[in-house]
C-alpha cells in the first residue's frame, strides 16, 4: 500500500510541474498585417493642437515588440487606449498577449494583462503599461514576470481628426524569466 500511495504522489507531483504552454491565439499573417499597420499610421500626419478632439476617445489596436534575454523573438498583444482629451487621462489595457518565435511564428500566448496609465497633453501620450504575465518555459515549467513599458506617442489623423494613435513602447519584463521589450503601440479610433 505505501508503494502505490508514494506511486501517485510522485506523478501527482510530476505532473504538477510540466505545463503544456498556452495555443497562441495569432497566425504569422496576422503578425505581418500588425506589422504594416503600425507602418501605416506612423506615416498619418500629426493632429494639430487646435484639431484634437475635445472628448474621450477610445482607440482599439496592437502592441508589438522585439524581446531579449530569456525569451527571444517578438511579442504581440491587443491594446485598447481610452484617451480623455478633456481631463488629459489615458487609461486602457494589453491582453492577448503572444510570444513569436525569432522567425516570425507564435509560440504561445501569455497569461496575464498589462494596465496602461497616463497623461495626454497637446497631443502627445505618455503612459505606463505595466502587469504581470505567465508563460511556460522550454523546460515546461510556468514563469511569471512583471513587465513595465514606458508608452511615449502622438495622436494622428487618418480619415478624421485626431482618429489615430502611434508611439514607442520600451521596457523590461523582470522575474522568473527576463526579457528586454522594445517596440511600438498603435491604434484607431473605435
Amino acid at each position: 500500500m505505501t508503494r502505490i500511495t508514494l506511486s501517485i504522489i510522485t506523478l501527482a507531483a510530476l505532473s504538477a510541474c510540466a505545463t503544456t504552454p498556452n495555443e497562441p491565439t495569432i497566425s504569422a499573417s496576422d503578425v505581418n498585417r500588425a506589422f504594416d499597420e503600425a507602418t501605416e499610421i506612423s506615416n498619418l500626419p500629426l493632429t494639430a493642437t487646435a484639431n484634437l478632439p475635445t472628448g474621450a476617445v477610445t482607440y482599439t489596436g496592437q502592441l508589438g515588440a522585439d524581446v531579449s534575454g530569456d525569451a527571444q523573438g517578438s511579442i504581440l498583444g491587443d491594446m485598447t487606449m481610452r484617451v480623455d482629451f478633456a481631463d488629459n487621462d489615458i487609461d486602457g489595457s494589453v491582453t492577448n498577449i503572444n510570444l513569436i518565435d525569432p522567425n516570425g511564428m507564435p509560440n504561445q500566448r501569455f497569461d496575464g494583462r498589462l494596465d496602461i496609465d497616463g497623461v495626454e497633453s497637446s497631443g502627445r501620450l505618455d503612459a505606463f503599461a505595466s502587469g504581470e504575465i505567465t508563460g511556460v518555459d522550454n523546460d515546461g515549467f510556468e514563469v511569471d514576470s512583471q513587465m513595465l513599458l514606458t508608452l511615449d506617442g502622438d495622436v494622428y489623423d487618418d480619415f478624421d481628426n485626431g482618429d489615430a494613435v502611434f508611439g514607442s513602447a520600451e521596457g523590461t519584463a523582470r522575474g522568473d524569466f527576463d526579457m528586454n521589450v522594445d517596440g511600438v503601440f498603435f491604434g484607431t479610433a473605435d
